[in-house]
């Protein structure tokens, strides 16, 4: 008995498997017809100039700018089809009436290997607004996007040929226009050339058009919205000084003691002639006197200058290098000069039980007043610091006072500090 049941279920199985072979082999060999749909499918405009001959420019409607079809083939026909492979056009010479606003087209598809009367468009008519024709010429400007060429070497100056282009389309999108700009691409440029950019039309929202935008627009004698732009590359400088100068004069009893800047040097870029001339002038870039007045002070001050606009003709700051530099003016008594002393020379044996003092400046200025005989003889190792850190008991960053302790016959100008980081003496060993 159980052996017939066996067989049975055999049986089924086999037959199962045999109706789907012959199933497979019918639908290959007799291809049947069924039905597919596609959504969304985009249409185009064509024969536009049949309304241009009037002023007019033909506008998709947004929302009714794409169909629904519905394809009837063969199996074989629609698996070589996709929405990308369907056309859809209105054809503006089948306007159904010029008296309606907007104007309703008749939807026309191809579908490469389907008959007509096997297409079905929904909908079969679509709106079709209009707007004036007009034209405006605009200057095309050149933009090397996040592109940076070889290093040494910045992009000096880029010309677009042609450096205009009269542009043609609807009068409402051509007043919303607010610049032509031409992407190119310098990566690992060494040297001059043309390279070919890309035109990109931006409104004055600052937003890129659209493809369907860019369709309405007609850009005369550019091909492919393709220009040729020169790219001048300029040689990279590095280490030109920064020399400042000022006028004025302090207030009574003070003098200037000196004029530093922040930062010293920086890299340009430049032409070859540009180099040249500033290699003669020793490669120092001068902040003027106009730029930095010292009338009436009687204490430090500091001035941001912009140094790109005291840059020689036909020069440039390198990349990333910051247009600010920090002019530092320091105004002493007379009879007094600033010693700038390491901090590895001030004793810090002074400090907590539990804790570890570290100094984190590099070094501390310390102003000393005394006769000019004086102040010539008077050594950076005749001055002795120390700080005394004991009295700290939690960890942090801390402004120190500055012990300093001068031979006699001078006088300190002003107190000093230092910062100091405590760390716990554990944390130290552990570290």
């Amino acid at each position: 008995m159980k052996k017939n049941l066996m067989n049975k279920f055999t049986l089924k199985i086999l037959s199962l498997a045999v109706a789907i072979l012959v199933w497979l082999l019918v639908v290959n060999i007799e291809d049947p017809v069924r039905s597919e749909t596609y959504w969304d499918v985009p249409v185009t405009i064509v024969n536009e100039s049949y309304l241009t001959s009037n002023l007019q420019i033909p506008l998709l409607v947004d929302g009714s700018d794409t169909v629904t079809v519905r394809v009837r083939a063969t199996s074989s026909t629609l698996r070589s089809i996709d929405r990308d492979s369907i056309k859809a056009e209105a054809d503006m010479t089948q306007i159904i009436s010029m008296d309606t606003t907007p104007y309703m087209v008749p939807v026309r598809v191809v579908c490469p290997g389907v008959s007509d009367e096997d297409i079905t468009v929904t909908p079969a008519n679509i709106p079709i607004e209009t707007d004036e024709l007009t034209s405006q010429a605009m200057t095309i400007s050149a933009s090397v996007g996040g592109t940076t060429p070889e290093a040494g070497y910045e992009v000096g100056k880029l010309t677009v040929n042609p450096e205009k282009v009269t542009i043609s389309g609807p009068e409402d999108l051509i007043n919303k226009l607010d610049r032509v700009v031409a992407d190119i691409d310098v990566s690992g440029m060494s040297q001059s050339d043309n390279v070919s950019g890309s035109l990109h039309i931006y409104d004055k929202n600052g937003d890129e058009l659209s493809s369907t935008q860019m369709s309405y627009l007609n850009l005369q004698d550019i091909q492919n919205n393709q220009v040729e732009v020169y790219v001048d590359l300029w040689k990279v400088q590095p280490d030109i000084a920064i020399k400042a100068e000022y006028t004025g004069t302090p207030a009574a009893g003070y003098q200037v003691s000196s004029v530093s800047t922040v930062p010293n040097t920086i890299s340009i870029a430049g032409t070859d002639d540009a180099l040249k001339e500033l290699s003669a002038a020793g490669n120092t870039i001068e902040i003027p006197a106009s730029e930095i007045d010292v009338s009436g002070k009687d204490a430090d001050f500091e001035q941001t200058v912009d140094i790109e606009k005291l840059l020689p003709e036909g020069t440039m700051l390198a990349r990333d290098i910051s247009s600010s530099v920090i002019v530092s003016v320091a105004i002493l008594p007379y009879d007094s000069r600033e010693y700038v002393i390491p901090a590895t020379s001030i004793d810090r044996s002074k400090q907590p039980a539990n804790m570890t003092a570290v100094i984190t400046d590099d070094s501390v200025t310390v102003r000393v007043k005394g006769s000019e005989e004086d102040l010539d003889a008077l050594k950076e190792s005749d001055i002795k610091l120390s700080i005394d850190t004991s009295k700290y008991t939690s960890e942090g960053e801390y402004n120190v006072p500055v012990d300093v302790t001068l031979p006699e016959g001078y006088e300190l100008v002003e107190k000093v500090t230092v910062r100091v980081t405590l760390t716990p003496l554990a944390e130290k060993q552990t570290e």
